[in-house]
């Protein structure tokens, strides 16, 4: 009778644990390893895919163990003039340790490797079990239906369980650090406005008067590395057109010709709240490389760009051959630290360096101003939000370098 108490107490064991593992098991990594051909994977996602099915078997072949256990301890306990009550309490106690809590903490830690090994006996137990199960299974389901007036709720996975999916992967080193920005860009891009992804404010946007002539374009133009000019009438908040460095060959050949003649007349204006996503769309529908965008005043705010909303859009930064490397707003990235650029919007520095800063303001420079009494010097120090941000570099009135510690 000992050795059929012991081996109820494993079966029960077995049993939780089983359900455990087989519930927690990667199924992303079964169908992986399915789709390369392993017949043990397709067989085990073929079990894991019907949860229904086998947790039921699993609850009967548990529910069994655990109800002829009392009787055999309560019988053991009578022959040998041991009191009842208290062997109960012991098989009680001994059931939640050795066959719940024990076995269940094993799976939940190596869910995969537990699975590999208890999925033949489970299958072989819904094998058995099959006509029982179903009948259970059909009940269930019709109690379902019958609570929820037949409206079945669909499994779906929300933009948050998969961000929690992608910061996991990225922990355990699944993920390259770019691949997660890839994901999270895309995740958040629907959320996104304007004011979040502005690289270019209005304090650095190089631009041409409109009734500048051909040898002042020509300078402006050799003199920067920009592809598009905004054109403005009298001052920058202005904005009149749009200038494409190519034209200037064109130019070349009359000179004499106003610069009006060359501009793009009919730019795109957009607010600095207006989603991204609907921004893009535009752009795209009027084939436009270059928004300028406007404030609640109607004041030139900055300009965006085709590549801006296309790196936010990837999580990646786009460099080409008129790139300067010494004009990128990340300088150095660690998992601890970063250095980089006060005109950083918030939400790019959250999606590099994995924090989570209020993004009330649209730029770091603008935060960190928020927080200081007086406006900062080199050398400076603020802490905030378990980061420490220290100020390298002052720029007449622009924070232009801060290191962030965490």
């Amino acid at each position: 009778m000992i050795i059929a108490i012991i081996f109820l107490l494993f079966v029960s064991a077995f049993f939780s644990g089983s359900e455990t593992a087989l519930t927690a098991t990667n199924k992303m990594k079964l169908q992986s390893k399915a789709n390369n051909g392993d017949k043990k994977a397709e067989k085990m996602l073929n079990l894991v895919s019907k949860p229904s099915e086998f947790i039921t078997a699993i609850l009967i072949g548990n529910n069994i163990a655990n109800i002829v256990l009392p009787t055999l301890v309560t019988m053991m306990a009578v022959q040998y003039g041991f009191n009842v009550g208290l062997a109960s309490a012991i098989l009680t106690i001994t059931i939640i340790i050795c066959s719940e809590v024990i076995p269940k903490s094993i799976a939940a830690s190596f869910p995969n490797q537990m699975a590999s090994i208890v999925y033949p006996i489970i299958r072989l137990v819904v094998t058995v079990l099959k006509p029982i199960t179903f009948l259970l299974n059909r009940l269930t389901g019709f109690i379902t239906n019958l609570l929820s007036k037949g409206q079945v709720e669909t499994e779906s996975v929300s933009k948050e369980e998969l961000r929690a999916i992608v910061d996991i992967a990225d922990s355990e080193g699944t993920f390259r650090k770019e691949e997660s920005s890839r994901i999270r860009g895309a995740l958040d891009f629907y959320n996104l406005n304007v004011k979040d992804v502005l690289k270019t404010p209005r304090v650095e946007i190089v631009a041409l008067e409109n009734t500048a002539t051909y040898d002042e374009v020509k300078e402006l133009v050799l003199a920067n590395p920009f592809t598009r000019y905004p054109v403005y009438d009298e001052d920058i908040d202005d904005i009149i057109g749009v200038f494409h460095s190519k034209y200037l060959i064109a130019w070349t050949d009359d000179k004499g010709q106003p610069f009006s003649n060359f501009s793009d007349t009919d730019p795109l204006y957009i607010y600095e709240f207006n989603n991204i996503e609907w921004v893009f769309r535009k752009m795209t529908q009027e084939k436009k490389h270059m928004a300028i965008v406007l404030d609640e005043y109607g004041g030139t705010e900055g300009i965006v760009t085709h590549e801006d909303i296309i790196e936010t859009m990837i999580g990646l930064e786009i460099e080409d051959e008129m790139d300067e490397k010494e004009d990128a707003l990340i300088e150095k990235l660690t998992d601890t630290q970063i250095i980089c650029d006060g005109k950083i919007t918030l939400h790019q520095l959250n999606n590099a360096f994995d924090t989570d800063i209020p993004e009330d303001e649209d730029v770091l420079a603008a935060y960190l101003l928020t927080h200081f009494t007086e406006f900062p010097k080199e050398g400076d120090v603020l802490e905030r939000e378990n980061l420490t941000f220290h100020i390298l570099e002052v720029d007449s009135r622009y924070i232009s370098r801060v290191q962030i510690i965490k």
